[in-house]
């Protein structure tokens, strides 16, 4: 009968186990779906529950082209030596230094941006010394049926590190391009990375007067600029170790009548004429994805009452998102982790020092 009883007992003791160790599964965190369906007079919109998809957004990411060696960013389940990694970026400035000196090129990978409105473009699969990138920016920008320049005025370069690694990545910028006008210190920037001891030119922006980018040490650009007098844009953006420039978030602040833009079909049957009501709409592109915020702080009491009509008739007549500061910042947060970029790190902004060549 002891046995018996023994037997027993073991038996259960090890159904208790192996039912121990199923519930210590972990279960996978709800995402909030960031949609709201709340009306104009409320701004405490509802939000729905949404299936997990944290990882929807990484397609966003620019990938490399078919067959351009591109850095891949560094994942945590192979972390480098920090010793090692310094001299990986040593080795790395060794090279970026020869290709200030015209000693070695830098190859444009099949995945390089190309732009429709340049005469000329930097031909993919080709190799550019120093001299001859600076050759191809004078004959891109400093075109002579509308400038009297034939040569940008000096170039400088700087290191960059990358929010989603530890590497670093090289930028050479190219001043005095009068993109706007003449003399207007407009300039070219070119994202130079490195990968197994070669040298990848990966990415491009431009600045002028009514369009500019400040860049960051850490590989943050904040950008910035404007289409007219109610309409501002700004927002932030990276450069990942693969040396492609990723949008973190826009922001297009609308004004008065540029409010329009929102749909102008709307506007016009609810405002009519009258083009000075101060409502005032701030349009974030996330991603693929556009949120909308409106303001009436500026508004009487019955500009208030239209802007609410005109709110309203947007959200259910043309699918306008309609959402809150809040809402925006997780989605902000979730665009980070989608392309693996810590979001307390966006605010760290030192910016980067240009040295000449």
């Amino acid at each position: 009968m002891k046995k018996k009883l023994f037997i027993l007992l073991c038996a259960g003791m090890m159904m208790t186990g192996c039912a121990g160790q199923g519930s210590g599964e972990q279960k996978e965190p709800k995402v909030i779906s960031l949609d709201l369906g709340g009306n104009a007079q409320n701004d405490d919109a509802n939000k729905e529950q949404a299936s997990d998809n944290a990882g929807s957004d990484a397609g966003e990411i620019v990938q490399p082209g078919e067959n351009t060696v591109s850095p891949e960013p560094e994942t945590e389940s192979a972390p480098i030596d920090n010793n090692e990694n310094i001299q990986k970026n040593e080795n790395a400035q060794d090279l970026y230094m020869q290709f200030i000196n015209n000693e070695v090129p830098v190859m444009i990978g099949n995945d390089y941006p190309q732009n429709d409105y340049r005469i000329f473009n930097l031909e993919r699969g080709k190799s550019y010394t120093f001299a001859e990138l600076g050759q191809y920016v004078n004959q891109s920008y400093l075109d002579p049926e509308y400038s009297e320049k034939t040569a940008y005025d000096y170039a400088q370069y700087t290191y960059v590190e990358c929010l989603d690694s530890n590497s670093q990545n090289f930028l050479i910028k190219f001043v005095g391009l009068d993109i706007y006008a003449q003399d207007d210190d407009s300039f070219a920037v070119y994202v130079i990375t490195e990968n197994n001891g070669q040298l990848y030119l990966t990415d491009e922006y431009e600045c002028w007067a009514r369009s500019y980018t400040e860049q960051y040490r850490n590989g943050l650009c904040i950008d910035g600029g404007s289409s007219g007098a109610g309409d501002h844009y700004s927002g932030k953006s990276v450069i990942l170790s693969n040396g492609k420039i990723t949008n973190i978030y826009g922001e297009e602040m609308l004004s008065g009548q540029w409010t329009s833009y929102v749909n102008e079909a709307i506007y016009y049957e609810v405002f009519g004429e009258d083009l000075g009501v101060p409502l005032n709409v701030s349009v974030y592109t996330i991603g693929e994805e556009k949120y909308y915020i409106y303001d009436f702080s500026e508004c009487t009491d019955d500009q208030v009452t239209l802007c609410e009509n005109y709110i309203n008739r947007c959200r259910d007549e043309a699918g306008i998102k309609w959402v809150t500061d809040a809402e925006v910042e997780e989605a902000i947060k979730k665009r980070c982790s989608s392309i693996g970029v810590n979001y307390d790190t966006i605010d760290q902004q030192e910016k980067a020092t240009w040295t000449n060549t």
